[in-house]
């Protein structure tokens, strides 16, 4: 997720530790799929699972957005 504040400013949250499969094995855990389902329903804990497996999704992300965005940012830096 990231947002634009003004021209200078980009806020971002990502969580590099998270892979698609831990976070598979995560959310199927009782406690965890209870409360997915419970707050947000079940098919949102399916779609949640599905798109973890989408190579467009999570591992795309992993390929071309983070690298890009530190790359560009790194870049952008100026010495003190």
């Amino acid at each position: 997720m990231g947002i634009r504040f003004n021209e200078y400013m980009i806020g971002t949250q990502f969580h590099p530790e998270a892979d698609a499969s831990g976070m598979s094995i995560y959310l199927q855990s009782e406690d965890k799929k209870h409360t997915v389902v419970e707050n947000h329903g079940y098919a949102k804990w399916e779609s949640m699972l599905e798109q973890l497996e989408d190579p467009d999704k999570i591992r795309w992300t992993y390929s071309h957005i983070l690298p890009n965005f530190l790359n560009e940012s790194v870049g952008l830096m100026q010495p003190a």
